[in-house]
């Protein structure tokens, strides 16, 4: 029992730990899209190294081993004297591509903390940080106006959204189970933009700084169905669904003309409009998926999702923006070759791949951008456990060169490292 108790203590000082960490990191989103100046920025889509490496499947999926926090009805999946860990880092490398220019991309970051735990034998839970959207680019557009000369402009962006969340699972009957997730979403964008005319002396620049920081509860919904449909074979169908829900958000708002100089610093002149501390809200549309899973437990899973959400009817402050429904399809699936093999390590190696495809919530240049990405990954088991290092990796595009758009190529990697640990369980041999 004293072996137990110090290994309850070490995970639980661990936990604390990279939720300090995770606290620390999420501050500071790192990303570099053009993309993510519109809407909420660049939403995050299934970067647990788990789902992320099969295509981002997670409705209908239910494992012991790892928590899904896609669908709080998963939770159910959970032994009833276990724990589960779930931590990993993302890291992306890619190129922003124009029909003449193309640019290099990368940045890291951490991606997610989860832990999953039993309440009773019919309610388990999970709590965790992940982010939500992402806010990163830095645009310099050069044109030549009529009249007027090279006139540039210039567009900054930084920070995001992330969901501090717990979420609970009841079972209901043995094959139906249903879950809810509250969410704490935080975080703060500065964005700004400026209109520059380095060929004039006498034409006043524009700046505007605009500050936003939110942070409100936000709630969503989920259930499971599992069934046995021959003697090693299990169908699993899982929805979810969130509804439109205002997140309280303050604005800081400066407007200001000014003077330039070819050294970079900026005499300020006027103050053309200013907003502090003001209270509103953005509107979240409301969301709907459904996922099917066929799964030979232990050995192999196949699964898909759709999902789609209203993003047309997202506001700020009121005021509608010009962003599109948001489509997503992802195909995935698991294979491990003998999951009992004693002597071949690889045998014991769960293989991963997976696709997926989405109509993103971006129209511009009468153009809707799509979204596609073919992944894969590993689950190492680490010895003498049932917890794993897990790799995942996605190939991927987004966006189009067509009518002046860019398109964006990219490799994402995902470390995870997911521990399995039975508790109170008195060992029985001190």
């Amino acid at each position: 029992m004293l072996r137990n108790n110090r290994s309850i203590k070490i995970t639980l000082l661990l936990t604390v730990t990279l939720f300090i960490i995770a606290g620390e990191s999420y501050t500071q989103i790192a990303i570099n899209s053009p993309y993510s100046r519109y809407g909420l920025g660049d939403l995050a889509y299934r970067k647990n190294a788990y789902n992320f490496s099969m295509g981002g499947v997670a409705y209908a999926v239910s494992n012991p081993r790892f928590v899904n926090p896609f669908n709080p009805a998963s939770n159910t999946a959970f032994d009833s004297l276990s724990f589960v860990f779930s931590g990993g880092i993302i890291i992306s490398s890619g190129q922003l591509k124009t029909e003449n220019l193309s640019n290099p991309t990368n940045y890291a970051t951490l991606g997610y903390l989860l832990f999953g735990f039993p309440i009773t034998h019919w309610l388990k839970s999970s709590i965790g940080i992940i982010p939500y959207s992402n806010v990163g680019y830095n645009i310099r557009d050069v044109q030549v106006l009529d009249d007027i000369g090279n006139t540039e402009f210039l567009y900054q962006g930084s920070g995001g959204i992330n969901q501090f969340y717990y979420n609970a699972g009841i079972q209901l009957h043995k094959n139906f189970s249903i879950g809810a997730m509250a969410s704490y979403m935080f975080g703060k964008a500065n964005l700004s933009r400026a209109v520059y005319f380095p060929d004039s002396v006498t034409m006043l620049n524009t700046r505007i700084d605009n500050y936003i920081e939110v942070g409100d509860l936000y709630f969503e919904f989920g259930a499971q169905y599992n069934k046995k449909i021959a003697k090693d074979l299990k169908l699993g169908i899982g929805a979810v669904f969130a509804p439109s829900q205002n997140i309280k958000a303050v604005e800081d708002y400066l407007a200001r003309s000014y003077f330039g100089t070819s050294s970079g610093i900026e005499y300020y002149r006027d103050t053309l409009e200013q907003r502090i501390e003001n209270k509103g809200n953005l509107l979240i549309p409301e969301k709907y998926g459904i996922g099917f899973m066929l799964q030979k437990p232990g050995h192999w899973m196949v699964a898909a999702d759709f999902g789609w959400q209203n993003w047309s009817k997202y506001e700020t402050y009121g005021v509608a923006d010009s962003l599109a429904n948001d489509m997503h399809i992802s195909v995935g699936g698991e294979y491990i070759p003998n999951p009992n093999s004693v002597v071949g390590y690889w045998k014991r190696v769960t293989y991963r791949a997976g696709f997926r495809f989405n109509k993103t919530y971006l129209d511009l240049q009468n153009t809707q951008i799509n979204e596609f990405g073919m992944s894969f990954g590993f689950g190492f088991p680490i010895p003498r456990s049932l917890s794993s290092l897990n790799l995942g990796f996605e190939i991927g595009k987004r966006g189009t060169t067509t009518s002046g758009l860019i398109q964006e190529n990219y490799f994402k990697f995902t470390l995870g490292v997911d521990i399995w640990q039975r508790w109170f369980v008195k060992p029985k041999y001190n």
